[in-house]
């Protein structure tokens, strides 16, 4: 039982020093992140740090690696058993837009989007999140188009890419500080889907 707890407390620290890391990475981006700032976000030494990741490239493609699941799963999340395409795909927007800290999220992700544009070894991560959230937009898509809830005017892939691209609009939008809030974030996502989709209330 002792030796349960002591791993549940090393794989939460673990967690909480991921977690800070990508903070820092959105803050200072990739390649001007340091170890002393995760280490203060974290609560814990820069030995402690060492002792779960050697080097400090270690620890941010970690730290990315562990953002990319954590996006996903928060997708994942957001699709529920909704029977209904078009509802379901509002659940999932829902997901992303009430994110209590939508901002920083938002700026993660741009952020992981620029380091893969500068360092090669990033870009599977991007592109694995790119094809998991694809995969599942395009999921929610098809069942919509087989029940007839969706009328796409363009191919099912390039309607999803199109939403793709309107979600990937409004994160840099919320990330750059325009303005943009929950609202409009989930608003403009939305329209986009109806319009691309052809959705039949």
């Amino acid at each position: 039982m002792g030796e349960k707890e002591s791993g549940d407390a090393s794989e939460d620290q673990r967690e909480r020093i991921l977690r800070s890391a990508a903070l820092v990475m959105a803050e200072r981006g990739f390649d001007a992140a340091r170890m002393r700032d995760v280490a203060r976000g974290a609560g814990v030494s820069i030995g402690l740090l060492q002792h779960y990741f050697d080097t400090r490239d270690l620890l941010f493609r970690a730290a990315f690696d562990w953002s990319i699941d954590d996006l996903i799963a928060r997708w994942r999340k957001g699709s529920s058993a909704e029977p209904d395409a078009w509802r379901r795909f509002g659940l999932l927007v829902r997901e992303l837009a009430d994110d209590p800290d939508l901002q920083r999220r938002c700026a993660t992700w741009i952020e992981f989007c620029a380091s893969a544009a500068r360092r090669p070894e990033l870009r599977d991560g991007v592109r694995r999140a790119h094809e998991d959230w694809r995969e599942l937009v395009l999921g929610i898509v098809e069942s919509g188009v087989a029940a007839g809830t969706f009328t796409p005017a363009v191919p099912a892939d390039v309607a999803v890419r199109s939403v793709l691209a309107a979600v990937d609009g409004c994160d840099l939008a919320v990330a750059s500080g325009s303005g943009m809030g929950a609202e409009d974030y989930a608003a403009v996502i939305l329209a986009t889907a109806r319009s691309v989709l052809g959705v039949r209330d």
